[in-house]
């Protein structure tokens, strides 16, 4: 059975149009490159950290943690922005914004609970690390979509004052 079918026309439509295409339609085609690559960085990290907790890279006697791989990154994206004008940049240092703040914040909860440096307990699945990452989704997803949602939001209450108050009293 088709998923159409199970589902009212304008809930399936609405979620069709959340995709790529319509970011490219509407102009967002870079943050949605970056929000994209948010995700699969942070998920990746995330993913690499709690199945091979071994795996570190330590020069001489520095434990190097992977926010460092994340600011080189927002730094490298930052400075592709700076110099280009041309599309093709841009969307590259957008991937690699993206990629940059996933692999930072998912670094966040260790970055901000290493408070003290005689005792050394670093908690790297600290809350504060969801925290974050739930509010920068959020401000992706409001960067992306809030507009539709908004103009769907005034057709639904104008719809719905019409029906309370009757069509003739407009």
């Amino acid at each position: 059975m088709r998923l159409s079918r199970l589902l009212p026309h304008s809930l399936v439509k609405d979620f069709v149009s959340l995709t790529y295409h319509d970011a490219v339609r509407r102009r967002l085609l870079t943050p949605f490159i970056a929000f994209v690559a948010f995700l699969l960085s942070f998920a990746l990290a995330r993913a690499v950290a709690y199945l091979f907790p071994s795996i570190n890279l330590i020069i001489g006697k520095y434990h190097i943690h992977h926010f460092y791989y994340g600011m080189a990154l927002l730094i490298m994206s930052n400075w592709i922005t700076l110099i280009s004008d041309r599309q093709g940049p841009k969307l590259f240092a957008a991937a690699l914004f993206g990629m940059g703040l996933g692999v930072f914040a998912d670094e966040l909860g260790l970055l901000l609970t290493c408070t003290s440096p005689l005792a050394l307990k670093c908690n790297y699945y600290a809350r504060i690390t969801i925290d974050f990452f739930t509010m920068i989704v959020a401000f992706f997803l409001a960067v992306l979509y809030f507009m539709p949602a908004w103009r769907r939001f005034k057709r639904l209450a104008v719809h719905t004052h019409k029906l309370v108050l009757g069509r003739n009293r407009y």
